[in-house]
């Protein structure tokens, strides 16, 4: 059985090295990546990460502006394809391209469908603060991820764990589903159940903007932000200290406070407890314990360093705009 895949993000990393190796029943005829995007202040062309990594593995990529055209159809076709993969890929395939493999085109994604359809469902699934998820194989069929489902793994969401994080640890997971289920593609064996659509909730791409903190929520929703935009956007707010500049800071993990560390009497976003090893923000409800910030253009740090540095005292606020615009 001939497989192309088609991928591009790091979540379809663990795929390919198990593509790249090989079985009895399977060999990969093709990778597909989107095209590098211009990145940097000089803004070079970055390969994407399946394109650094094929290339560390010596596989050739193929990288359209878009498969969706005529004469990639006849390339795809003149590989002698029988099933397409794809994983995490970036472009929505037409019926042309779907229908080349006889043996069908599947999907891996990182959640149990038909929950978290979309381009972020890790993302969302924490921000959501779910406890459990999952990466599911399933049919592509025309449709935002709702083919038949051909197998689902399920795993349990770290309380502490980033959004990063988790998806490296699916990403593993649904390399191991792919390599389960192959061989029951190869067989014409892997029809899928349909999903059940009164289940469904959807994870659209996230936007810098949806980064922003607001200190009005509880403080088990600004950790869940926290954790859910690491690595990217990263949870952001704008810091006024009584002594030192105003600044954009980024916070890269945190938890919620055991106490309330005085956050009852003090408005949201305001600094309640400082301590040599770090401090708290007051939420809406409870307080946010910082663990690790980033100012704009500097290192990440724990807070005890960023406090050597940067010391804050209980009162300074943290603010959804920078101070030009309050």
């Amino acid at each position: 059985m001939k497989v192309a895949l088609l991928a591009s993000g790091p979540f379809a990393i663990p795929a390919l090295e198990l593509l790249d190796a090989g079985g009895e029943a399977f060999e990969l005829c093709r990778v597909v990546c989107r095209p590098g995007r211009p990145a940097g202040r000089g803004r070079r062309l970055r390969e994407n990460p399946v394109q650094a990594r094929a290339q560390e593995l010596g596989i050739s990529c193929l990288s359209p502006p878009t498969v969706n055209t005529a004469d990639f159809c006849d390339e795809l076709r003149s590989s002698g394809l029988d099933v397409m993969i794809v994983s995490d890929y970036g472009e929505i395939l037409r019926e042309e391209i779907l229908s080349l493999p006889p043996l069908g085109a599947f999907n891996i994604h990182a959640s149990v469908l038909p929950s978290y359809r979309g381009a972020a469902p890790v993302v969302h699934a924490i921000l959501k603060g779910e406890k459990e998820t999952g990466v599911t194989l399933f049919r592509i069929e025309r449709g935002l991820d709702s083919g038949p489902v051909v197998a689902c793994a399920g795993a349990e969401i770290g309380a502490g764990e980033t959004a990063g994080e988790l998806e490296e640890r699916l990403a593993v997971l649904g390399a191991g589903l792919l390599a389960e289920q192959l061989p029951l593609i190869a067989a014409g064996e892997a029809a899928g159940e349909p999903q059940d659509e009164s289940r469904v909730s959807l994870a659209p791409k996230v936007s810098k903007a949806d980064g922003l903190i607001e200190w009005n929520n509880p403080a088990s929703a600004v950790h869940d932000q926290v954790r859910a935009m690491n690595p990217w956007p990263l949870a952001h707010s704008f810091l006024s200290p009584a002594r030192g500049k105003p600044a954009r800071v980024s916070i890269l993990r945190s938890a919620p406070a055991e106490e309330d560390d005085g956050a009852e009497s003090r408005p949201p976003g305001t600094v309640c407890r400082v301590e040599g090893d770090g401090f708290s923000v007051s939420c809406s409800s409870g307080a946010l314990r910082v663990l690790e910030l980033q100012r704009d253009g500097k290192s990440a740090m724990d807070a005890a360093a960023y406090l050597r540095g940067s010391p804050l005292e209980p009162g300074d606020l943290f603010n959804s705009s920078p101070p030009e615009t309050r």
